[in-house]
């Protein structure tokens, strides 16, 4: 049995000191639509996996959410699987919580956006726009402009003579590239990246002119102005470790900041108190892809941290352990902010391999799925076979098996697989597949197949390749983030309406939740 919360007694956990953990067990697309400001996103497509990452304290209070359609009863008791012991389903899902009137945030990553937007407010940011800063280029002028996003996404579009320089890592990588008299200009595909490079350098004390460019991207590409593609443009990372100017800058930030910095030995007590939560974050940019740092120790770049806290953070009111390559100065700004964000955060200096032996590993194991030879099986497949593609609904559109069904696992329960013995499911990624599997196998006696789509192998059989960009409908694709995808794509409509969005913030906020971030 599964224990009921009110929304009104939920509204007041948020707004204490509590460890919490408030989960919309939606997919995507529906928590985008709108859910409560301090809620994060689980879907339950991948439940099981992304529980344990967010909220790897099983005694910590879990409240979990859905459209008010028995959803998250079932993800109740997957959780109680886990040995989650402290678990709340809030009373009549979304609809209690707006019943009491409490309001809806739409869009992804809420507070973060919410809290760069209060970040220029309380701080008056500089910024800068790109009329003016398009004349400035064209004058020559001794100007510095900083894209403080990761490599990834400034190579997809970028502003003219922007250099790749993630916000986080902004003061040590610009040493050696400025004078006094360089103006620093910090843009990122919309506002909050922006604002918060900005604002970092400023608080970090560095004695130049530093603006954000308003509206970032975005902004550049309402004005009528072109951006460029496929840059390879980046400032390098210094040797930190011998660099006795950071080190002794690091300690003056400390203090400035009121941070803490902990040794193995308080890192140690800190982690195994089971009372409490405890996050280690890795926060440095790597340029190669992260894998395998040390075990337990998850890699959240700076910039991205407090660009999306959601993302890596699912309980409130919980602690952070921050690592770099011994510079801590990244450390040290990353800290800053999470502290305003009502984090507890400490910096670590010492020996991270001894660390990492302390923690368990967080993610868990791959099980291969078996293949039984698939390929060979293309050109009769339809015979024996019930066919479940649980891929991102938009590829599913591009291509996909004839006859194939597109499924979310949050919609499981609402498909008949008593019409076949047999049953194969195309998928690609593999921690989605097996966790359908194991749904599967609880409710029934299937011969189960799975492969990974791999579009060449159907260009071989074109008689069972299909597409149809009218299935699923817009409405069922409870996966995807419409707004976001369009913004992208080139609509200036959804731009100004996604700039719209994230400067309308504030206003929405109410008392309590504007409390939660800490302004002195």
């Amino acid at each position: 049995m599964y224990k009921k919360i009110t929304a009104k007694k939920t509204k007041k956990l948020l707004s204490s000191n509590k460890e919490i953990a408030f989960i919309d067990i939606r997919e995507i697309g529906p928590h985008s639509n709108g859910h409560p400001f301090f809620s994060i996103s689980i879907p339950y497509s991948v439940f099981e996996i992304e529980l344990k990452k967010l909220v790897p304290n099983k005694k910590v209070m879990v409240i979990i959410f859905d459209q008010n359609d028995n959803l998250s009863e079932i993800a109740f008791k997957q959780a109680q699987k886990l040995g989650y012991k402290n678990l709340f389903v809030l009373e009549n899902g979304i609809k209690g919580w707006v019943d009491q009137g409490y309001k809806l945030f739409d869009g992804i990553n809420v507070p973060s956006k919410a809290f760069g937007e209060m970040v220029e407010l309380k701080n008056k940011t500089p910024h800068i726009k790109p009329a003016t800063l398009v004349q400035k280029i064209k004058s020559k002028e001794n100007i510095l402009i900083l894209d403080g996003r990761p490599f990834d996404e400034f190579k997809k579009m970028n502003v003219p003579n922007g250099i790749c320089c993630p916000n986080m890592e902004m003061p040590v990588r610009i040493e050696k590239k400025i004078d006094k008299k360089t103006e620093i200009i910090v843009n990122c595909a919309g506002r909050t990246r922006s604002i918060i490079g900005a604002q970092n350098l400023i608080n970090y004390g560095i004695n130049n002119k530093v603006k954000a460019l308003e509206n970032g991207t975005q902004g550049w590409f309402l004005s009528d102005l072109k951006l460029e593609q496929n840059q390879n443009r980046k400032l390098p990372l210094p040797k930190l470790k011998t660099n006795k100017t950071f080190t002794k800058k690091a300690a003056e930030l400390i203090e400035k900041f009121k941070l803490q910095k902990i040794n193995f030995k308080e890192a140690s007590n800190i982690l195994k108190d089971k009372s409490r939560t405890t996050y280690l974050f890795d926060i440095t940019t790597r340029e190669k892809k992260y894998s395998n740092f040390y075990k337990g120790i998850r890699n959240a770049p700076g910039g991205q941290l407090i660009q999306a806290t959601d993302k890596y953070i699912g309980v409130m009111n919980s602690q952070i352990i921050l690592l770099d390559d011994g510079d801590l100065i990244r450390s040290t700004m990353t800290a800053s902010w999470l502290k305003k964000m009502g984090y507890h955060t400490f910096i670590y200096d010492g020996d991270q391999t001894k660390l990492a032996n302390l923690l368990p590993i967080i993610n868990s194991k791959n099980h291969l799925l078996k293949s039984n030879k698939i390929k060979s099986l293309f050109n009769q497949i339809y015979i024996d076979f019930k066919i479940l593609d649980i891929r991102n609904s938009h590829s599913f559109k591009k291509a996909h098996l004839k006859k194939s069904t597109w499924l979310s696992r949050s919609n499981l329960r609402f498909i008949n697989l008593k019409t076949k013995k047999k049953l194969l499911i195309v998928y690609d990624n593999l921690t989605k597949a097996k966790l359908i599997e194991n749904d599967i196998k609880e409710k029934y006696n299937l011969e189960m197949y799975f492969y990974k789509f791999v579009e060449n192998d159907f260009h071989k059989f074109p008689n069972i390749l299909t597409t149809n960009s009218n299935y699923p409908k817009k409405t069922d694709c409870i996966d995807f983030v419409y707004h976001t995808h369009k913004r992208h794509s080139g609509s200036k409509n959804h731009a100004k309406k996604y700039l719209n969005w994230e400067m309308s913030l504030i206003n929405k906020m109410d008392k309590e939740e504007r409390k939660k971030f800490i302004f002195q």
